[in-house]
């Protein structure tokens, strides 16, 4: 009897253990997940589907001030795998200068692995529109299979792929002191045809994109007084061009 008794006392320690190592989605989660941690809850023992690489910022750039992290605070946000399954992550980041993304779990960093096919950056309110949040893919860019965000998609997509490198040099004379720093760039590029070209947001880029449909397009936007040398403006319009018959 004395063993049976300490038997389901072992039993009753034991499962409730292997009970919360198991993840599904379920309608209170919106089939969304989060990764979990092992059962040693160490941060750098991940279960599936994540099983990242450790990831160190460069600290052979000596003298280069900043970061080459896109963001400068942490963003929760939501990786999509090439599955379908969806994870939500806390702490999530773009390293701009080598196109990685990279996320946090107790100040410990770690590489995706190549496993993921898309990066969702919430941004403010999660109860505002879907389409305030950043989207990012690497299938997008004709070019090359890196990671670039979606600013609209359709007949003609516009992208916009960040840069993020040190410029510069350290110099001082004692009177005027200069470092080397990180400095992003953004370079905007629209898809059509399969082709990928660099592109400026004005009326002449729009006029040639979208010659097939001008006049419609051309109304909307003096309907709308838009302007298409600011971004949403143009992406707005380009928007409304994707949306009309035909396209």
């Amino acid at each position: 009897m004395l063993k049976l008794i300490l038997i389901l006392l072992l039993f009753s320690f034991i499962s409730p253990i292997f009970s919360q190592t198991i993840s599904r989605p379920t309608g209170a989660t919106n089939g969304i997940l989060s990764p979990q941690l092992s059962m040693s809850g160490q941060a750098n023992v991940l279960t599936e589907p994540f099983e990242g690489q450790h990831f160190r910022v460069n600290d052979d750039m000596g003298g280069v001030e900043g970061n080459p992290f896109l963001f400068s605070e942490w963003k929760s946000g939501e990786v999509t795998l090439k599955n379908g399954e969806k994870y939500k992550i806390e702490k999530i980041n773009l390293d701009a200068s080598r196109n990685q993304f990279i996320y946090s779990i107790h100040d410990t960093l770690f590489d995706f692995s190549d496993n993921v096919q898309e990066i969702k950056i919430y941004k403010g309110n999660q109860n505002t529109e879907e389409s305030s949040d950043m989207i990012f893919r690497s299938d997008i860019n004709p070019l090359a299979a890196n990671f670039v965000e979606i600013l609209v998609k359709g007949k003609i997509t516009i992208f916009r792929e960040y840069n993020k490198k040190p410029e510069g040099e350290n110099y001082s004379n004692g009177i005027v002191n200069n470092t080397r720093k990180y400095v992003l760039h953004s370079n905007y590029y629209s898809i059509k045809g399969n082709k990928a070209v660099p592109i400026k947001f004005n009326s002449s880029t729009f006029d040639d994109l979208t010659l097939d449909k001008k006049d419609q397009a051309n109304a909307f936007i003096k309907k709308n007084n838009l302007k298409l040398k600011t971004e949403s403006d143009f992406l707005k319009a380009v928007a409304f061009y994707n949306s009309l018959p035909g396209n």
